[in-house]
């Protein structure tokens, strides 16, 4: 379904004319008279400001009252920070008001799948990289009509923004740039008598490194974070065999059973030789999925490897301080690429097209607000956002960055995404739980896994 634009300008009779821009007139005085901010209703925040303080170009918003909706997932980090932004916005425009719906991405999908088939979807949503699943469905605001005017990406390098294109429609903006990152507790490496791990490391030496750990701290600690769910961290290691999660030339997944069973086998022996938790903690105490259920926050576990914008909230959350460099390598490949972290989009549906324009504007441009996000939800696209963070951020903020330097200069372009991520997050768990708790063979969990890929992609080309 197209987006269903209203408010859209009609002509006018003279007069019409002439008491609009009486009106017009006399808002402005109004406005410039300190009209109050107001505040927000319970659980809401309201929203932004203007081209000159870094918000959205173009004209500003009518000044009657809207009313929008956010939704995203992350941590309380994440939900602080972004909080915090839709209060900014609506104290730059005091007519606008934001509510915020936020959750764990456990639950995220679920919900949102629901709203969508529902048609009461939020204005304002937060994607990854499976925003073309939903554009494709006609769940996404066409942002094009925006571009340059309300949305301002003049400071964008052009692939930053062509990420949030698809078939010459603008889609999404980028909330930042993100990579894979290897993190390790610094407390426990030096608890253990040894050194920081390697700048870059392959898979043997990873395995005999996390051994060492596990000998040096004993039993109440694990060497790594249970993984071997992890769709991202898989594919990371598959593409180091030159197999890509999609083959989009021959409309399937590139990746085999023995590509799948290998995987999933090194994790086995991890969890056999105790360095990682056992499937029962794997299960319930340290799901990893975010820092709040992850073993390295609650200093059990030594190294992990998450997304390099979450290193901020798994930060925030330890005392411990934690370092990152690259996750291990092998194979013929480079595994490793820079890809966009999130992006954020409009609901087909809005009634306030417009506004939501500007939102996403203001959340990516505005000095304030980006200040308040740092790079949360990755690095920013914007090269003078970037220049101000480098300048002002907190000690974890610039390790991030340099750590991104290290991952840019070990990277390589980045394939087109396995579609329908959800979906093929859902067989991962499946296959790594069958492994883990015995349910069945190494190669029928690995059966899962292709199964699972290549059922996301039927599903995007029906």
């Amino acid at each position: 379904m197209k987006s269903e634009k209203s408010g859209r300008r009609t002509s006018m009779t003279k007069k019409m004319w002439f008491t609009s821009l009486i009106l017009s007139f006399v808002l402005v005085l109004s406005a410039c008279g300190g009209g109050g901010s107001g505040s927000s209703p319970s659980g809401s925040a309201p929203a932004s400001s203007s081209a000159s303080e870094g918000g959205a170009s173009g004209e500003s918003s009518s000044g009657e009252p809207v009313e929008l909706r956010m939704m995203w997932w992350g941590s309380q980090a994440r939900h602080d920070a972004t909080l915090k932004v839709l209060e900014l916005f609506h104290q730059k425009y005091p007519n606008i008001t934001i509510k915020g719906e936020y959750m764990g991405s456990d639950s995220y999908w679920d919900k949102l799948n629901t709203l969508i088939a529902g048609g009461s979807a939020p204005d304002l949503l937060q994607f990854g990289n499976n925003y073309p699943d939903y554009a494709a469905r006609g769940s996404l605001l066409d942002l094009t009509p925006y571009m340059g005017k309300e949305i301002d990406v003049s400071h964008f390098d052009p692939s930053v923004v062509e990420a949030g294109a698809m078939d010459g429609k603008q889609y999404g903006i980028s909330l930042g740039s993100n990579a894979l990152a290897l993190i390790y507790n610094k407390a426990l490496v030096e608890k253990a008598g040894m050194e920081p791990p390697k700048e870059s490391m392959t898979w043997e030496e990873f395995e005999a490194y996390g051994t060492q750990l596990k000998e040096k701290l004993g039993d109440d600690y694990y060497a790594f974070t249970d993984l071997s769910s992890s769709a991202p961290f898989f594919a990371y290691y598959a593409r180091q065999s030159g197999k890509p999660m999609y083959d989009v030339a021959a409309g399937k997944t590139g990746i085999g059973v023995q590509d799948a069973a290998d995987w999933l086998s090194i994790w086995d022996r991890y969890r056999a030789a105790g360095l990682i938790p056992t499937a029962e903690e794997a299960a319930s105490a340290y799901t990893e999925t975010g820092p709040d259920t992850s073993a390295i926050v609650q200093s059990k576990a030594v190294l992990s490897v998450v997304w390099s914008n979450q290193i901020n909230a798994y930060q925030s959350l330890m005392q411990d301080e934690l370092g990152a460099v690259l996750p291990p390598s092998g194979g013929t490949t480079q595994g490793m690429w820079i890809q966009p972290s999130q992006f954020l989009t409009g609901y087909a549906k809005t009634e306030h097209p417009k506004e939501v324009a500007m939102f996403i504007s203001f959340m990516v441009n505005d000095p304030e607000a980006t200040a308040i996000l740092g790079s949360e939800r990755g690095i920013p696209g914007s090269s003078k956002v970037r220049d101000a963070l480098k300048d002002s951020g907190t000690a974890t903020n610039k390790m991030v960055y340099e750590y991104l330097d290290l991952a840019i200069a070990n990277s390589r372009t980045m394939d087109r995404e396995l579609p329908n991520s959800v979906e093929f997050n859902t067989a991962m768990t499946q296959a790594a739980e069958t492994v883990s708790f015995k349910q069945g063979s190494v190669e029928q969990a690995a059966q899962i896994i292709v199964d699972g890929a290549q059922s996301a992609i039927d599903k995007s080309l029906k």
